[in-house]
């Protein structure tokens, strides 16, 4: 394992378990960590992205993901402060203004990592 794909694979095996967690507990509460609004459908996408996470992170694609989830809640976070928008992300996810701000900051994180690492380098083996 080189350096690069080191760095993103630990990170994407901690947030896919921080996400996989948070996402299991939410499956029987609808406030996690006694601050994150939550509902069923936001649980399955966490439980999803968590185990999605773990996985890259043991296999290839960590990089990949981490820039992944990066864009995606980036967004979500974002958008959750649109008029409109943010109100229909509230009533159908349960996402409070908490939930906005965590997506945020876990979407520059996970970017930062990715480019950070920077991209892997092919090795290349000339055959004869």
């Amino acid at each position: 394992m080189n350096r690069i794909h080191g760095i993103t694979s630990i990170y994407a095996v901690a947030i896919g378990a921080f996400l996989l967690i948070e996402g299991i507990w939410a499956l029987f509460s609808p406030v996690v960590f006694g601050v994150l609004t939550t509902s069923m459908g936001h649980a399955v996408i966490h439980i999803l992205l968590g185990a999605l996470g773990i996985w890259t992170g043991f296999k290839e694609g960590s990089r990949t993901f981490c820039i992944a989830l990066g864009v995606l809640l980036l967004t979500a976070g974002i958008l959750r402060f649109i008029p409109g928008i943010g109100a229909f992300m509230a009533s159908t996810l349960n996402t409070n203004l908490a939930v906005a701000y965590l997506n945020i900051a876990i979407g520059v994180v996970s970017l930062l990592v990715a480019f950070a690492a920077g991209r892997p380098h092919m090795h290349h083996v000339k055959t004869a």
